[in-house]
């Protein structure tokens, strides 16, 4: 039997509270009932559950985008088993963080296991900027005449379970754990037998545990190297060496765990090269991109890579103002107009940051280009989530957006619509309630379904639930969910008579209904 501890679980939904279920799709709104009944009800609850005989319920798989041309396939967890997953992993997540190689020999940079009691799950100052400044030292040591660059491919699906299960087995004593932990891979996977979830934070402790082994025999062949998830750099003394590295590489990765590189992202480049073309595009980044002030700006202040998230009201009042008077509404707007092929990297950057100001000013501009933003429509609709706009232009707003769920290039794909149409499910400010029912007879699936029944409960469309509650039955779980958050619309107390009929309702069914009682929808 294995039952994880109580302040595993806390500690799990708080940091799904501050950071998401994943990085990928909207929080759903089941935490938030989660939360209301933490203690009295789920808590009590899932503590008892024997992770050995753990069920995962219905998760989401869905294609989401990784740049402008390509995609991965990420998932959603329900929302409790994506607690307990959380839980799982971080109750081994020490035992995995000491068997890797030490962060202090500097040679792997990405999710380094140091949590806080905030939720916090990795060590902030291991992170992308901070590989990037350690390979700067080392091609300017003047020690090493080649850089060989290489990344692997859809790494993460790629994962084969008996080697994560092996690495597991070397890292930890806590058997169950590894029992459990395979049960839920296997029960994600079905017939394959590779890919861990894209998406959850959890995830990629087991994902640099994997890479363990490929680390250790790259330093047991007495090369120098460094890493960052699955970006690779190893400084060699000359072209030779340099191909050698590259064949030791891929050799390690194909014979250890099936992975291969990816052609057009691996190559063998000379220092003076890779400095410029590499390092330097991400100096070149800061200053062309952004303009010289605002990398002056952000380097007078402790922040390892400007384009980390970093809470603005956490800096000074004079760096505060200094960013506000930048023009960087106009920068976005100069990029978005004149660039065919937007830079992914710089564009998340300028909309995380207005996003923190508050600056409601680029509203249109993101409209009016808004097919050029297909990669970053999730940190689009963070900003017109977040801003406060003025309530009498919303509606023409909400509008726009509902159009594009049919009228526009980012529209074809379901993540980008779940993102567009959660705009509507925390409030009825956007107004367009009329169109809510059509847009739910045209967009079948359910993913948008979902988003679409939760907007008509914000709308107070109590006749359409009124009309198909006796159909909940058949309702999807993720769906379910959401009409019994959507139907609290109903007026006087006929929801809490509706909801006290139902038979067969699980725990997380009932905290819902609870809390939409007591958080009424409209």
């Amino acid at each position: 039997m294995l039952k994880l501890q109580e302040r595993s679980y806390d500690w799990a939904l708080e940091h799904i509270e501050k950071y998401g279920d994943t990085d990928i799709f909207p929080l759903p709104f089941e935490f938030a009932a989660i939360r209301a009944y933490w203690d009295s009800e789920i808590k009590p609850e899932i503590t008892q559950q024997n992770v050995l005989n753990w069920e995962l319920r219905s998760y989401r798989r869905l294609l989401t985008p990784k740049h402008r041309y390509g995609f991965r396939i990420s998932t959603q967890l329900d929302p409790l088993d994506s607690i307990i997953f959380t839980s799982l992993i971080y109750e081994i997540a020490k035992d995995i963080e000491n068997f890797r190689i030490p962060k202090d020999e500097n040679i792997v940079f990405s999710s380094r296991f140091e949590p806080d009691d905030d939720g916090r799950m990795y060590d902030q100052s291991y992170n992308w900027q901070a590989f990037q400044d350690h390979c700067t030292v080392l091609a300017q040591s003047g020690k090493y005449e080649y850089v060989v660059v290489a990344d692997i491919a859809d790494f993460f699906p790629r994962i084969y379970s008996h080697p994560l299960e092996q690495a597991l087995g070397e890292a930890t004593t806590k058997t169950n754990h590894i029992k459990a932990l395979k049960r839920c891979l296997s029960q994600l996977n079905g017939s394959v037998s590779y890919g861990i979830p894209v998406g959850q934070s959890a995830s990629r402790l087991l994902a640099e545990l994997v890479l363990d082994d490929v680390d250790r025999g790259l330093v047991g062949e007495g090369l120098i190297h460094c890493r960052f998830v699955d970006d690779f750099r190893i400084f060699c003394e000359s072209e030779k060496d340099a191909l050698g590295a590259l064949g030791t590489l891929a050799n390690l990765l194909f014979e250890n765990h099936g992975l291969t590189l990816q052609q057009h992202k691996t190559r063998v480049m000379t220092v003076d090269n890779f400095e410029s073309k590499i390092l330097g595009s991400e100096r070149d980044q800061e200053i062309n991109g952004l303009s010289e002030q605002l990398h002056e700006i952000l380097s007078d202040i402790v922040i390892f890579n400007p384009y980390d998230s970093f809470d603005l009201d956490e800096l000074g009042d004079d760096i505060q103002e200094q960013i506000k008077r930048l023009n960087l509404e106009g920068i976005l707007e100069r990029h978005l107009e004149e660039a065919d092929d937007i830079d992914i990297s710089l564009v998340k950057f300028l909309l995380k940051r207005l996003t923190q100001i508050g600056s409601p000013d680029s509203v249109d501009c993101l409209l009016r280009n808004i097919n050029k933003l297909y990669p970053v429509i999730k940190e689009v609709m963070l900003y017109f989530q977040t801003i406060d706009i003025n309530n009498l232009i919303k509606p023409r707003i909400g509008t726009d957006l509902l159009k594009l769920c049919t009228d526009s290039v980012v529209g074809h794909l379901e993540y980008n619509r779940i993102w567009i149409l959660s705009t509507f499910t925390y409030n009825n400010e956007w107004n367009n309630d009329d169109k809510f029912m059509r847009l739910f007879t045209e967009l079948t699936d359910q993913y948008c379904q979902r988003e679409l029944i939760l907007a008509m409960g914000r709308a107070g469309l109590d006749h359409w639930f009124r009309a198909r509650r006796r159909n909940i039955s058949e309702l999807t779980p993720w769906i379910k969910r959401a009409f019994l958050a959507g139907a609290s619309c109903l007026p006087g107390d006929q929801a809490q008579h509706w909801y006290r009929s139902l038979p067969r309702l699980d725990i997380l069914d009932k905290v819902i209904t609870k809390w939409a009682t007591a958080n009424r929808f409209a």
